[in-house]
């Protein structure tokens, strides 16, 4: 199963913009001055340019963090657990287009997951947001109608990743039934 080989760095290359990833302090990355990398349970600020050394060195300065902050690999883990078990290795035609797929799916379920998180015993579903607006700005904009009624695929309109993810599989839920003429050969 090509899923079940889906690496948490592939997430990450794939999203690299969408998320604030805990900044792990990695020995191959040159760092600068105010750049911030987590090391041993603790954050560490650089204070100087071109800084190649170890957080636990010179050039380092010990700083309050919270990991919290920051979307963990065993955030991305717990999230890709979800999905595998949710994706259908039918959607797509190439093995990119099958992982591309899956990781909108991890996407939506990472999203869930840090929404409840932070709502925690008191969180609720208020529901699909359809229209916003701020002073002179709005914006709206419509969910399907046989999305919001559906019971399997309503729930994925609960985040932008969910949407892609029911745009991204739309093509293999389709069915297209063809009739044609024909005739028997037989008496």
């Amino acid at each position: 199963m090509i899923l079940e080989n889906v690496t948490i760095e592939q997430f990450k290359a794939y999203f690299f913009r969408d998320f604030s990833y805990l900044p792990l302090w990695r020995c191959d990355k040159t760092y600068w001055i105010g750049d911030i990398a987590f090391c041993s349970g603790n954050f560490y600020q650089s204070t100087i340019d071109n800084n190649t050394n170890s957080p636990q060195q010179e050039g380092w300065q010990k700083i309050k963090g919270n990991i919290y902050d920051y979307v963990t690999d065993e955030d991305i883990q717990k999230a890709m657990s979800q999905a595998i078990n949710n994706c259908n290795e039918n959607f797509g035609e190439t093995d990119e287009e099958i992982v591309n797929i899956y990781l909108h799916l991890v996407a939506f379920y990472l999203v869930m997951d840090l929404k409840n998180a932070q709502t925690g015993l008191n969180g609720g579903v208020a529901g699909v947001v359809t229209s916003t607006h701020v002073g002179d700005v709005s914006e709206s904009y419509a969910i399907p109608q046989w999305m919001m009624t559906d019971p399997m695929y309503s729930m994925f309109a609960q985040n932008g990743y969910g949407l892609k993810y029911l745009s991204l599989i739309a093509p293999y839920l389709a069915i297209t039934i063809l009739y044609s003429r024909g005739n028997s050969t037989f008496g």
